[in-house]
């Protein structure tokens, strides 16, 4: 804890902009292909989801049709996939190649490689959302000015799943873990958090579940934004994301650590 302190005391934003930039470099390399996870994927099931079960599904909770209804979902659950993604298999892969350790013998700290990290998965999910919410915006599904709040939400969550991710790539003995993660973690938030229906629709055991998954909070702020109803639970649900936040930090900080620091 000690050693927790004096680093957090000590954060020097140069580092973490270098680890940022490291990111970011490397994307640009390779944007022709990442672009398809970033963009042609989740609008691939926008558009399917907003014209094939939108024809069969009429005004949903609030939402004037369920292809309004399921975007913010959409876009949330993009967001989370993405910084999940690059700070449990990119974050795995930069342990296993010794980027990491590389970066600690420059004055750079493990809490600064985390936070570069982060917030390089923050800015994943955001280049997500924008794409996304641009497509919805042209089909209708998203008001234009609406849109500019649900990077609120999208920030939130690229910073929660951000810090999650390295929960994950700090034990991972192999990648077929983190495939695992994926399977067991991610889609089941995915299709449990609000998504693709409300809640309430949900058995009465199984609701309060659904509540405290870490997307729903995400997904509930975006579409608040996204149908212009938003009241104290908004806030609330704000709260829980950044109070799961501040309680994952300090162990993926032990966590990393103890795998990078020898």
């Amino acid at each position: 804890m000690t050693y927790l302190s004096n680093e957090i005391f000590n954060i020097r934003r140069r580092s973490i902009t270098g680890i940022w930039l490291r990111h970011a470099l490397a994307f640009v390399r390779y944007w022709k292909f990442v672009m398809t996870w970033v963009l042609v994927e989740p609008v691939i099931v926008l558009v399917a989801v907003g014209f094939g079960i939108g024809k069969l599904v009429n005004a949903v909770d609030g939402a004037d049709s369920y292809a309004e209804f399921v975007t913010p979902g959409l876009i949330m659950g993009s967001a989370m996939f993405h910084a999940l993604f690059e700070t449990s298999w990119n974050a795995y892969n930069r342990i296993e190649n010794d980027v990491y350790e590389t970066a600690l013998t420059a004055p750079i700290t493990v809490v600064e490689v985390t936070l570069g990290d982060v917030l390089w998965a923050v800015t994943r999910s955001i280049m997500t959302t924008i794409g996304v919410a641009s497509v919805a915006v042209a089909f209708g599904w998203l008001d234009g000015w609406l849109a500019f709040g649900i990077l609120i939400p999208a920030a939130m969550v690229g910073v929660l799943f951000g810090t999650m991710g390295f929960l994950f790539s700090a034990i991972a003995p192999h990648t077929t873990f983190l495939t695992i993660v994926f399977t067991l973690i991610a889609t089941p938030l995915y299709f449990f958090s609000g998504s693709f229906f409300p809640l309430s629709t949900l058995p009465d055991w199984v609701e309060p579940i659904a509540w405290l998954m870490p997307l729903t909070p995400g997904v509930h702020i975006a579409r608040g934004f996204a149908l212009g109803h938003l009241d104290i639970t908004h806030l609330w649900a704000a709260v829980y994301m950044i109070g799961l936040t501040i309680v994952m930090w300090p162990l993926v900080i032990y966590l990393l650590k103890r795998r990078l620091v020898k």
